[in-house]
């Protein structure tokens, strides 16, 4: 797909490392698919890995974590 952001370059699928924080809580997600313009880098992640990451990290928030890295896996 053309890059909505640069409106130059083409996505490419690949894999990407993802920080979220939240209530003093950060986590890192390492491997997680992507689509990645190949001008600007800008990455994009379909529905389904979005909504994933953002139930494993509201999980890990309820625990009470406040550093996490972790290999991305579909939850």
């Amino acid at each position: 797909m053309k890059c909505p952001i640069c409106k130059h370059g083409s996505t490419h699928k690949g894999y990407a490392s993802i920080t979220l924080e939240r209530d003093g809580a950060t986590l890192l997600f390492k491997d997680v698919p992507a689509d990645i313009c190949d001008n600007c880098g800008e990455i994009y992640h379909d529905e389904k890995v979005t909504r994933s990451l953002l139930e494993q990290a509201e999980q890990a928030s309820t625990r009470g974590v406040e550093l996490d890295v972790r290999r991305y896996a579909a939850a």
